[in-house]
């Protein structure tokens, strides 16, 4: 591994962490996912979460001691529109004041409009299935927009469109706990599709120097034997499904509707051609054997640490013709030395993207803190910051100092193959897209 003063990156590159206000903020009492934890539909409950809600500015503040400029996070829907067509003002004001404490710490936002969860309102009239939920959608965000865009750059209108799909309509995993209804697990890809366009739209009337995106999770998928014909087709299905359909939903070209792509990466799926009736026949099984060269390895999550497959992803969506944003990448383990082995790795790939010319924006680690990973409860822990939840006890971990080192030495490092934006003195660029 190299040392971290030797990693270079161009000159304004973002440096940060990402989070999601239900995992975070604590007392979501009015969303899809609280009501499934409270009747014990859900196998745990985010109950306070990390109380980021009423402790931001302590949480900034640790971020930007830890040489963050950048941080994702998400509105909560269910906290701004509690009831069809009514509007929260002292929810709006919460997240404007949330945005100006980012800015004020030098902190560039990278704010996410929908990260999964949905007013119970919308939820109990069909949710996404509905093609009025996108009409639905766009209020939201006018109301958004009208209140924020003018503070913030950088927009994501979806998290993980195909993830939110696969894990409620397909799995059964998330509310609304649909197992197998791959007719409806369409209809909502197709109407989060319509989404990102509207609302792409609306954030661009209200402000025309912002940059509307959507986050994406980019699996680097390849077959367990290149010259197996059927390991090729069934890593080429799943790809599909995974990487491709989510933009041909957007059914424009992406250029046209994406100003930037997030991207979300954490393994590798190696496919093997499946036997047998069902999904398995289609889009194959992941081969965990270790034939694919040196030995593998696992996360407890089952997800395969592959640093290579970061680079190939930025290389790939790259070609798109838009900047990208690395908005998620991390690991949940209890082995500080395996964090600080993962961050340093991806981060070698991801620079050596950058110097492939990739138009790479920034760097958003996955996530800030420990906190309430979904259906894996307070037991993955991501966090480049330890948190005891009993005592709600912020412990930086030595991941988060070796980012640190890198993102001190290269804020204002040597510029790279390609042009970036570079946030000005009010947070906006001044060089082309």
């Amino acid at each position: 591994m190299k040392a971290t003063s030797e990693f270079q990156f161009p000159a304004g590159f973002l440096w940060g962490a990402a989070t999601a206000s239900h995992q975070v903020e604590g007392g979501n009492t009015r969303n899809d996912w609280w009501l499934y934890e409270e009747a014990g539909r859900l196998p745990h409950r985010s109950g306070e979460a990390c109380r980021h809600y009423e402790w931001f500015e302590r949480d900034f503040d640790l971020a930007r001691s830890l040489g963050h400029n950048a941080h994702r996070l998400s509105l909560e829907w269910s906290r701004i529109e509690p009831r069809p067509g009514e509007w929260d003002e002292a929810e709006l004001e919460h997240y404007a004041a949330v945005i100006a404490a980012l800015r004020e710490r030098g902190m560039e936002p990278v704010v996410t409009l929908h990260h999964f969860t949905n007013p119970a309102w919308f939820a109990a009239r069909g949710g996404w299935e509905r093609a009025d939920s996108v009409r639905i959608f766009a209020r939201y965000v006018t109301q958004v927009a009208a209140r924020l865009s003018g503070q913030v750059r950088f927009w994501l209108t979806i998290n993980e469109p195909s993830v939110y799909a696969k894990y409620a309509y397909v799995t059964g995993d998330w509310p609304p706990l649909r197992r197998h209804a791959w007719l409806a697990a369409a209809r909502v890809l197709w109407h989060l599709g319509r989404a990102h366009v509207a609302a792409y739209r609306i954030l661009h009337v209200h402000n025309a120097a912002t940059m509307v995106g959507l986050a994406h999770s980019t699996p680097y998928v390849v077959p367990c034997d290149p010259g197996s014909r059927a390991d090729r087709a069934a890593a080429r299905r799943r790809d599909f499904v995974l990487n491709v359909l989510p933009f041909r939903l957007l059914a424009l070209r992406p250029a046209a509707v994406l100003d930037f792509i997030g991207i979300n990466y954490y393994a590798r799926q190696v496919v093997r051609a499946g036997r047998g009736p069902g999904t398995a026949q289609l889009f194959g099984t992941e081969c965990r054997e270790n034939h694919h060269g040196p030995p593998r390895s696992f996360t407890p999550l089952g997800w395969e640490v592959y640093a290579p497959g970061l680079q190939a992803v930025l290389a790939r969506f790259g070609r798109f013709g838009v900047p990208l944003m690395v908005t998620e990448n991390g690991i949940a383990t209890n082995d500080e030395a395996e964090r600080s082995r993962y961050l340093e790795s991806h981060l070698q790939a991801l620079e050596a993207a950058v110097r492939g010319g990739c138009p790479v924006l920034g760097y958003l680690y996955w996530t800030l803190m420990d906190n309430y990973e979904w259906t894996e409860g307070r037991n993955a822990r991501f966090g480049l910051v330890a948190l005891d939840f009993a005592t709600q006890q912020r412990t930086p971990r030595p991941a988060a100092l070796l980012l640190q080192r890198v993102a001190e030495t290269n804020i204002a490092g040597p510029a790279g193959g390609c042009q970036y934006p570079v946030p000005g003195p009010d947070g906006f660029g001044s060089a082309e897209k």
